[in-house]
């Protein structure tokens, strides 16, 4: 233990940088100290909340010397809420922190020195408010209905009036959810004493189709909840589509954890990127930041490099945009993806937008290897989630060894830990840092990697 430093000490320390979180670093005899809502360059007063072998955490005291990014935050539950990271610091500022975060990975976890020309200024946000296409939120009633949030790390339930980086067309249809959630008494859950019907509410929107969905997970069913969806699809006309889901909560899956039962509408909403027309059920992964989504793949697009010969493999493919966004530069795509309703909603999709040289494979990545019968794989693009490839994956690809690599991923740390093993028979050209999430500590990025000379 640290002798030298103790709980609700307050000291006095320099911020160095930006962490994984969005929260400062500084060092407090050569300690780290972890700060929310401290920012490079600040001198401040730190009240010590936590104490580890390895690090301290503090709460911000004192601003003493100010960083000229220094930003107001827009939001009025910023500080409660947990949602976003960096309001504070100004939106031109954060591109550069988040292309940061990338450097400082690679740095750690990759055991020689990446040469900083070959990682790229970060792809920002035209517009960085309002551009969260899905919601999904908590719904309380201790002593009223409240749609909110949980705290960061915590189950400390915060109400939100509105989100200002949620679809505007999202933040009216929650309010007009809880209103006619108090007129038919169709009452939100009590963590508490376990009452209550609705946990959360599930709110998508297509921005360039004008399309909405809405999806109810419940506790248990209320024999007024149609009455409330009669209403509320009268008054939001944009609602297409109308589901709802009977709880039953696991590790994996907090939300549709059940089939969807469809209670008013279509099967299923469309949202458009560039050309392309996708088909999203309640429970399809679709991106949150639907320009930004165009700008990422567009850039694994670019990258891939691909020829009219080629073929190529779109492992984690979800609804399948990559494969979307490539088909028409190669001869073939193999489109690798477990869950079965991405799967469907990929098919349905790919009919639609006359594409016939991509094919889905529902299985996971090493099935799906073993089973092709192609001999050649020219170029593999993934899209992992944030756990990312994995040793069992790299070992997979080093055994196909596809002239080239494309990872988009979500996880700097990840990426950096994928990369060090990767490299050994790959180089890296390009990493590019790409905003989807303004005002989070989150950063996206797409990276090329060519197999070595032999």
């Amino acid at each position: 233990m640290n002798d030298f430093i103790h709980l609700n000490d307050v000291i006095n320390i320099d911020i160095k940088k930006i962490g994984i979180n969005g929260e400062g670093i500084g060092y407090y005899q050569k300690l780290a100290v972890f700060v929310d809502y401290a920012l490079p360059g600040e001198n401040v007063d730190v009240r010590v909340t936590k104490v580890y072998n390895n690090r301290a955490e503090g709460k911000l005291e004192k601003i003493n010397k100010e960083s000229v990014y220094r930003d107001t935050p827009f939001c009025p539950v910023y500080e409660k809420c947990g949602g976003c990271q960096l309001q504070h610091l100004r939106y031109e500022r954060t591109l550069v922190e988040k292309r940061q975060l990338i450097i400082d990975s690679f740095d750690r976890y990759i055991s020689f020195k990446v040469p900083r020309h070959i990682i790229k200024d970060t792809i920002g946000a035209d517009n960085p408010k309002y551009y969260r296409n899905k919601a999904s939120l908590p719904v309380e009633n201790k002593k009223r209905n409240e749609i909110g949030m949980y705290r960061a790390g915590s189950n400390r339930f915060v109400a939100i009036d509105e989100c200002p980086v949620q679809n505007p067309s999202i933040n009216r249809i929650l309010k007009t959810i809880l209103r006619l959630m108090n007129i038919f008494k169709v009452d939100g859950f009590d963590p508490k004493y376990k009452k209550g019907y609705i946990k959360n509410v599930v709110v998508r929107v297509s921005e360039t189709l004008g399309e909405a969905q809405v999806t109810f997970i419940l506790n248990k069913d209320s024999k007024y909840l149609d009455t409330l969806v009669e209403n509320l699809v009268k008054e939001e006309s944009m609602i297409q589509s109308v589901f709802k889901v009977i709880s039953k909560p696991t590790k994996k899956n907090e939300f549709f954890t059940d089939e969807p039962v469809k209670l008013f509408g279509k099967d299923t909403i469309n949202e458009k990127l560039s050309t392309y027309t996708f088909d999203l059920k309640p429970e399809a992964f679709f991106q949150l930041n639907s320009p930004q989504a165009h700008k990422f793949y567009m850039k694994m697009k670019d990258l891939a490099g691909l020829k009219k010969n080629e073929v190529a493999i779109d492992a984690y493919a979800g609804v399948a945009p990559v494969s979307h966004y490539i088909a028409k530069d190669c001869k073939k795509v193999y489109a690798i993806e477990l869950n079965e309703s991405s799967c469907e909603s990929a098919r349905k999709s790919l009919e639609t937008n006359g594409i016939d040289n991509v094919v889905i494979l529902q299985s996971d990545f090493k099935r799906a290897l073993s089973g092709l019968k192609e001999t050649q794989i020219d170029v593999m693009l993934f899209d992992p989630p944030r756990i990312g490839l994995g040793e069992e994956t790299i070992d997979l690809i080093l055994k196909f060894k596809p002239k080239r690599l494309v990872y988009g991923s979500c996880n700097p740390s990840t990426l950096g830990k994928d990369l060090n093993i990767l490299l050994k028979d790959y180089v890296l050209i390009e990493t590019t840092p790409l905003d989807m999430f303004p005002y989070t500590s989150l950063v996206e990025s797409v990276s090329l990697l060519i197999l070595k000379d032999r």
